[in-house]
Formats: structure tokens, C-alpha cells, sequence
């Protein structure tokens, strides 16, 4: 299959430098013939200068130097340099392999690759026999002036290769960033926010070797370590020691680690809830911690943006007063339990003498005792019913997996006895009753269906009466 072409500048710039760097040397080919070398000197010169070429293509394959090549370079240089007519133009050999590899060297690498090809044209002059026109030595000013020249193309080349790096890295950050921030838009639960930074965080930390990420909350006793990313050991759940963060303790936290940012995302560090922690063997670079603290932003925003839907959701589906689902919310979950095949059993309740005590009491009391009506329609639907208001003093309650139609009745008349119980409000006691219909879910009903038999079963219960229970399709009213 064809291979593209790189797309990255940097990767463009190495195939650039390889191809060229490699003819360069390639044409050096073509000055090998010292006539006061033997022809087997002549030889070892020339596969000398091919195996720079064969270098240049495996760095170039491999996409990475090895500390292997720093000395053998100044000697293949050396060795191919000596066997030209004109040691000099080797300049060619050690410049075009300085070049090359300054795209792939570590800092340490490329200064000691400088140091080799420094050393390695005045060793090629010094070894080579004078045929030039005018005997040159190895410490001629011809030939020393080479050094500031090879010295000047090694920085103008690693200063270009840490340019394209930095921008590379720059590119891929705002692309990470971009990335998370379209999934954290889309998130709704706040444990899929958290896994979207932490997955994003440790990339980013994988991008800068020797960098750190600390996340802090705080709670009611101090600091709390949440989630460390690039730090050494298992920090999450370690507890720090002070209201902020110490550099001497994460210097003992995170060894190595000796530069440190604190950040309090919006707030003071000292009392901020959330604190953000980069940290790096080195000064970590301002772009980065900006990297970082934008990320983090994003989570918290993210984070409060799901809180803030799941508060309107909520307003939006319960009662503001009693806390209870509304209406459609309720219709919602009756139809699901009716789809599920299961035994469905729909309530509704109406409180009986609740204007009296709204009228006799005021508002307030009124608001209160419904409060009150609420929580125990909420402790009767247990942990498979749903209770809901729909408005005034009307309630519905949903009952689901029971085993018999009895035991929901049972359950009915129960409630409606729990009603019936006086109610102390701030004005006092009060008591009132409550007429509750009942329907169960049959094949081919639906929950319209259900609730307006429930419904006709309550006005039959409130006509017979009050304050008892009435089954649909019953002519057996059980009263309290």
C-alpha cells in the first residue's frame, strides 16, 4: 500500500531533512579519490560516507535517535571526510547528520552529538594527507572556523525543532480540549464529567514526561487528595496536612517534583473547594498550567451544569411545596410499570375537610398539613410505589409488585386509616379523612384508562360517604 505523505510540520521537516541531508552526503561520493590514500582507504571512506546515508534513513524510519549514534557519527564522519580529495568539504557529512538528528535528539543528546561534530572535522583534516594546494593543519583558521559555523546550524536547528515541537504539542493540547469540551456538552451524569477529565488529564500528562496534575478537594477536616495523575505512588485519598497546599510536603509527596502552581479555579487557595496542583521536575511551562487549569475549568462547569439540569429537571417534574412528583412525571412511570407486565395498582386521593382547615387555619397551615399528608402517601408507596401530587389536595400513590389484589387493597385501606390520624400544626391539631379510589392495571387498559377508573372509584367513595376506600368495578366499599 502506498504510504502518505506526513501531514504534521515537524514530520514534513524530517522527511525534508533526511532527503536532502542524505543527498548531501550522497554527493560527497563524488570527492572521494586521495591519491595518497591506498584504493582500500578509498573504499573504507566511501562506505564510511554510505552508511551516514543508511543512518539518516533509519533515524528517519525509526522516528528516534539512540545514544549508540552519538560517537559513531563523528567517527563515520572522520573516516569518510579523510578519504576525500578535500577534507574540508566533509563539512557536508557533519553538518547534514547534525541537522537530521537535532529533530529527534534529547537536550543532553544533541549537546553531545555538537561536542562530537565539533571535535570530528579538525580529527578528519588533522589525519588526512596535504594534497590541496596549500598544506592545511588542523588548527587553521579554515579549519577552526568551521566550529562556530557547525555550533551556529546545530542551535538554528534544535531552536526550529523546539519551535514545531512546541507548536505541535500546542496544536494537540487545544485539540485534546476541544475534544473533551464537545463531550463534557454532552454529559448529563457527573461520574461520565469525571471520567472525561481524568481520561483527558492523564493525557495530557503523557504528552509532557516529568509533569504532574494533583486534584484537591476540600473537606470539613482539610485537603484530600483526589486524583494525581504523572505523580509517583498511590496519592489518591492521601490527606495533606495544612488549609493550603505546602510546597515543602509535595516535595516530599512527589520526589523530584520541586516546582509547583496552586490554583484555587476561582477561588482563594485557602478556602477555595477545589484546588488544581501541577507540578514538575522542571519549571513547567505557563501554556501547560494554562492547559490544565482550562480542562479543569471545563470539568467544574461541566460538572455544575449537570447539577444545575438535574435541579430544573427536578423543579420541573416535582412539587415545589411537598417534594412530590407531579402529574406527568407520575402518568410517566405508571406507563412504564403498565408496559412491564408486572401487578399495577394506581391510587387516587382525595383529602376530605381539607378546606375547613384551610379556611378555619389560613394558608400556612394549610401548606403544612399537605406537607404533612405528603410524607406519609410517600412512607406507604415503600420502596416500589410512587406517590405523587397532582394538585390542591388530590394525590395519587402507584403500588407494584405485590402478589395479590388483596394486599394493595389492604395497603389502600391502611393509608386511609394513616390519614385519619390527627395532624399537629403550629395552629394545633387537626384531623381530616381521605377517599381513595382504586383501579388495577388489566390487558388492553391503558394508564388513561387506569386513572379515570381510579378517579370514578374515588367519586363513588366520596359519594358513599368519605374517608374510605373504593375498588373500581367493586360494589364493596371497605370504609374506616
Amino acid at each position: 500500500m502506498r504510504r502518505q505523505m506526513p501531514t504534521r510540520a515537524l514530520d514534513r521537516t524530517r522527511l525534508a531533512a533526511a532527503g536532502i541531508g542524505g543527498l548531501a552526503v550522497l554527493i560527497q561520493l563524488g570527492q572521494v579519490g586521495n591519491p595518497l590514500r591506498s584504493a582500500v582507504y578509498e573504499r573504507v571512506s566511501a562506505a564510511a560516507i554510505v552508511a551516514l546515508v543508511v543512518l539518516l534513513a533509519v533515524v528517519y524510519r525509526r522516528g528516534r535517535t539512540s545514544w549508540w549514534t552519538v560517537p559513531v557519527v563523528p567517527v563515520l564522519v572522520t573516516v569518510g571526510a579523510s578519504g576525500l580529495a578535500d577534507p574540508l568539504a566533509g563539512t557536508a557529512l557533519s553538518l547534514a547528520l547534525l541537522i537530521a538528528c537535532s529533530l529527534y535528539d534529547t537536550h543532553r543528546r544533541w549537546l553531545a552529538r555538537m561536542a562530537g561534530g565539533i571535535v570530528a572535522m579538525p580529527v578528519a583534516v588533522a589525519i588526512s594527507p596535504a594534497v590541496v594546494s596549500q598544506a592545511t593543519s588542523w588548527h587553521a583558521p579554515s579549519v577552526l572556523g568551521l566550529i562556530p559555523q557547525i555550533v551556529l546550524m546545530g542551535v538554528l536547528t534544535r531552536a526550529f525543532y523546539l519551535g514545531l515541537r512546541r507548536q505541535e504539542l500546542a496544536s494537540t493540547r487545544d485539540g485534546m480540549l476541544a475534544r473533551a469540551g464537545r463531550e463534557l456538552l454532552a454529559m448529563s451524569d457527573g461520574g461520565q464529567i469525571r471520567q472525561v477529565g481524568e481520561r483527558t488529564s492523564a493525557a495530557l500528562v503523557r504528552m509532557h514526561p516529568g509533569v504532574a496534575l494533583l486534584i484537591v478537594f476540600r473537606d470539613s477536616e482539610g485537603l484530600v487528595i483526589a486524583y494525581a495523575p504523572g505523580a509517583p505512588g498511590e496519592l489518591a485519598g492521601r490527606r495533606l496536612t495544612g488549609a493550603t497546599p505546602d510546597p515543602a510536603e509535595l516535595a516530599a509527596l512527589v520526589p523530584g517534583f520541586r516546582d509547583w502552581h496552586v490554583d484555587g479555579l476561582g477561588g482563594d487557595p485557602a478556602t477555595a473547594p477545589l484546588l488544581m496542583l501541577v507540578g514538575g521536575r522542571r519549571p513547567v511551562p505557563d501554556d501547560l498550567v494554562d492547559a490544565f487549569r482550562s480542562l479543569s475549568y471545563q470539568v467544574k462547569l461541566a460538572d455544575e451544569a449537570q447539577l444545575a439540569r438535574a435541579e430544573l429537571e427536578y423543579r420541573a417534574h416535582h412539587d415545589h411545596l411537598t417534594g412530590l412528583p407531579t402529574r406527568a412525571k407520575f402518568l410517566g412511570a405508571a406507563q412504564d410499570a403498565i408496559a412491564g407486565g408486572g401487578a399495577v395498582a394506581l391510587l387516587t386521593i382525595d383529602l376530605d375537610g381539607f378546606k375547613r382547615v384551610n379556611d378555619r387555619h389560613g394558608h400556612a397551615a394549610g401548606d403544612e398539613l399537605l406537607v404533612a399528608v405528603a410524607r406519609r402517601i410517600a412512607v406507604a408507596a415503600g420502596s416500589h410505589g410512587l406517590a405523587a401530587r397532582f394538585g390542591g389536595d388530590e394525590f395519587a400513590l402507584l403500588l407494584s409488585d405485590f402478589d395479590d389484589p388483596a394486599r394493595a387493597e389492604e395497603a389502600a385501606g391502611r393509608l386511609c386509616a394513616e390519614l385519619a390520624e390527627p395532624v399537629l400544626l403550629t395552629a394545633g391539631p387537626v384531623r381530616i379523612g381521605a377517599s381513595i379510589g382504586v383501579a388495577f392495571a388489566e390487558p388492553g387498559v391503558t394508564v388513561t384508562d387506569l386513572l379515570r377508573h381510579a378517579d370514578m372509584a374515588m367519586y363513588t367513595a366520596k359519594a358513599g360517604g368519605k374517608n374510605r376506600v373504593v375498588r373500581y368495578g367493586s360494589d364493596h366499599p371497605v370504609s374506616v
